[in-house]
């Protein structure tokens, strides 16, 4: 059976709502098959279309060659399937598709010059500069090291006029930057990037500071350069389609004696060279990997211990001196791939030249543990931060490993809670909490990853991935030293800063431990005065019913309020049987509450709270069908309003309450809850578009008119509630 249209939207917003990767991808995949099985070309299009962005920078270029091919295609033979603004992010489009042809070496150069052609014949069509097919002309001829032919495209890129279709004011002379440095050209290069250091897109300023980071060190330039590096790195980490920019802040660690540092970034990525952005990135963070291992084995640290954590969750240990053959064979294999398709030696020569590199300096501190100068002379925080460092130089100059672990995480802690630099303090705890690894500290290892979580939760939206990984490995202890918080209460607070996806499990299975808290505290009461024991430790290693380490008095209340929160984010997914589950708890805590006084007394049971809990019990009931349970929930609701003084929420309880009296065919009865949510909030849309649904059901057109009138609706407005 094909999918209908209905049911393609849904697919795809469902596809939509994962996070960024390779699960979306994959459900994006899914969702074109079905469009194409259905014969929806335009859907098939559309879907496409709006995928491509996330493909490119997503570091997913493969996808993004299938997804431009077919749209091409379509576009010729169907021009009817496009919209006005198609025919610009086409052309638009060819610019990422040529950047990462080269960057696979099983494509022939035939085939990139043959885009290339059909880039410029399309541009020409069209009336547009050539700037953009001289750029992407000169990265072909730089790629496979034709400098000769470089150097005339480069030439033509200078003299041909911008237009909309050019790269940002700060992409295009990032390439140029590029070019210089390769010809030795470094202070041209500072000349042509040092305007552009701040930035211009996406794609910026991550990219120039990376590409003038062997400008600034070649020139002297060394306070502008560990600027560059310790704000581009910090934009990048988390970034896959950066990989080939990550290697350039690798081998600047390499060329400024910042081994340590770089085994820390080169553990931190390692696991991407399972799937890579594309083989270049891969051959790019491989050869900077082996010069920065190199020179780690050549200082006698060739057996130190190195942690790769692959996508999986699999996780394995090797040695710096195995890993570096490793790479140092990779990079090489790659090499050669390359050269045989541009039939040349130049991706082995740059790759082996970059392996053996030798610093341009001999040291040229990046972080505060490598003795980088943090907070102002003279101040409290930076006599601390002397002193503790002073203590590190004598335990590593003594060998004192774990000693010099315990200073590492002793500086790390001080920056964090003396108000340091972020980054620094980030920079510190990650390499404390790898010495402390290899120390076998176990405590203090679990201690350091909660100040990782507290710096990476304070900037989640970059650090959602690390994050989650502290709390996992928390969650997985067997015990947590005193200075931790309880899991239920570290699990909370991530669940607050989490995608639903994430927070759900989380607030589940903190309540779950708070059940159990509140069993044990049970137990311990009826069985006092009977002298039997209690019931076994919740499994963190905490007093379970120690109410002041777990941050909550009433374990019971605590239980009530992690199951409200997960049901309000299950209200926005997707139906599934968890919400029936979460609600029948939460029904029960409160049923149990009116009759045993266990919940009136918790702060979280406020009218606004419970107004807010029965509209995601409706949300979750209708979701399963159960229609008739939603609008008494709803109405529940309602009832609460009076003691709700937040008009903003009473609209919404009134137009959730609207939709589904229009879902289940009693338009009139909307009407009615219609007009009482524009009462409420008189600026919102969603209000005056239930009415005029509202009225049109019943056949009062002249009326709806009026409506959309007064409130300057139009027809593709009433498509904008439908939830």
């Amino acid at each position: 059976m094909t999918a209908s249209e209905h049911d393609l939207e849904e697919m795809l917003a469902q596809a939509w709502s994962l996070p960024d990767g390779p699960a979306r991808f994959a459900a994006l995949d899914t969702v074109f098959r079905h469009a194409d099985a259905a014969g929806n070309v335009e859907f098939a299009f559309r879907a496409r279309m709006n995928s491509m962005s996330g493909f490119h920078h997503g570091g997913d270029p493969t996808r993004l060659f299938l997804a431009f091919s077919w749209c091409l295609a379509t576009f010729d033979k169907q021009p009817e399937v496009a919209h006005s603004h198609d025919a610009h992010s086409l052309l638009w489009n060819f610019k990422w598709v040529v950047w990462s042809l080269p960057q696979f070496p099983e494509i022939p150069l035939e085939r990139t010059a043959a885009v290339l052609d059909d880039m410029e014949r399309r541009y020409l069509l069209g009336g547009h500069s050539l700037h953009a097919v001289y750029q992407h002309r000169w990265l072909v001829a730089h790629h496979v090291g034709d400098f000769g032919t470089a150097q005339e495209w480069y030439d033509r890129l200078l003299t041909a006029p911008r237009d909309g279709l050019s790269d940002c004011h700060a992409c295009v002379p990032s390439g140029q930057v590029r070019h210089l440095v390769s010809l030795g050209r470094y202070e041209e290069a500072i000349t042509v990037g040092e305007p552009y250091k701040r930035g211009g897109c996406t794609e910026q300023p991550q990219w120039m500071l990376a590409e003038l980071l062997p400008a600034m060190l070649h020139t002297g330039r060394l306070d502008d350069a560990v600027d560059a590096f310790r704000r581009g790195y910090a934009l990048v980490r988390n970034d896959r389609h950066h990989l080939d920019n990550i290697g350039r802040y690798l081998h600047f660690c390499g060329l400024t004696g910042n081994e340590t540092h770089g085994l820390e970034i080169v553990e931190r990525h390692l696991g991407w060279l399972e799937r890579p952005s594309s083989p270049y990135a891969a051959m790019e963070f491989a050869s900077a990997a082996a010069q920065v291992l190199g020179r780690l084995r050549a200082a006698g640290h060739g057996d130190l211990v190195v942690r790769r954590r692959f996508d999986g969750g699999r996780r394995e240990e090797t040695s710096v001196a195995r890993l570096h053959d490793e790479l140092v064979a990779h990079a090489r294999e790659l090499a050669a791939r390359f050269d045989a398709r541009n039939g040349n030696t130049h991706q082995s020569g740059r790759v082996e030249a970059r392996m053996v590199a030798e610093p341009v300096v001999d040291r040229l501190p990046l972080t505060v543990l490598a003795g980088r100068a943090a907070a102002d002379q003279g101040s409290p925080l930076r006599k601390t931060l002397d002193r503790l460092l002073e203590r590190l130089a004598g335990e590593l100059a003594a060998g004192d490993e774990p000693g010099a672990a315990r200073t590492r995480f002793e500086v790390a802690r001080t920056l964090h809670e003396g108000g340091g630099d972020w980054q620094d303090a980030v920079e510190a705890a990650e390499e404390a909490l790898r010495s402390l690894s290899g120390a076998g500290l176990t405590d203090l290892v679990l201690s350091c990853r909660y100040v990782l979580w507290q710096l990476y939760s304070g900037r989640i939206y970059q650090h959602r991935a690390e994050a989650a990984e502290q709390i996992a490995a928390l969650v997985a202890a067997e015990r947590l030293p005193a200075e931790v918080p309880p899991v239920e209460v570290l699990l909370e607070g991530a669940a607050d800063r989490a995608p639903a996806s994430e927070a759900i499990g989380w607030l589940i299975e903190a309540a779950d431990r708070h059940r159990l808290r509140a069993a044990r505290r049970a137990s311990s009461t009826s069985t006092a005065a009977s002298g039997v024991g209690g019931l076994p430790d919740p499994g963190n290693g905490k007093e379970a019913g120690d109410g002041e380490q777990a941050g909550d008095g009433d374990p019971v209340a605590a239980e009530f309020r992690t199951l409200r929160k997960a049901l309000l984010r299950l209200s926005s997914q997707p139906p599934n049987e968890r919400g029936l589950t979460v609600l029948a708890r939460v029904d029960g805590l409160l049923a149990a509450g009116q009759t045993d006084g266990l919940l009136p007394a918790a702060p979280d049971t406020s009218p606004e709270d419970l107004v807010a809990l029965q509209q995601a019990a409706a949300k979750v009931l209708a979701g399963a069908d159960r229609l008739d349970e939603a609008m008494a929930r709803l109405d529940q609701a309602v009832a609460l309003l009076g003691d709700v003084p937040d008009q903003e929420q009473a609209a919404a309880i009134r137009s959730s309450r609207a939709r589904l009296l229009l879902h289940v065919g009693r338009p009139a009865e909307a009407e009615a809850d219609a007009r009482a949510a524009i009462g409420a909030e008189p600026d919102a849309w969603t209000g005056p578009i239930l009415l005029v649904k509202a009225l049109r059901a019943q056949d009062r057109q002249d009326e709806a008119a009026k409506v959309m009138t007064e409130h300057n609706l139009d027809e593709e407005d009433l498509d904008y509630d439908d939830e």
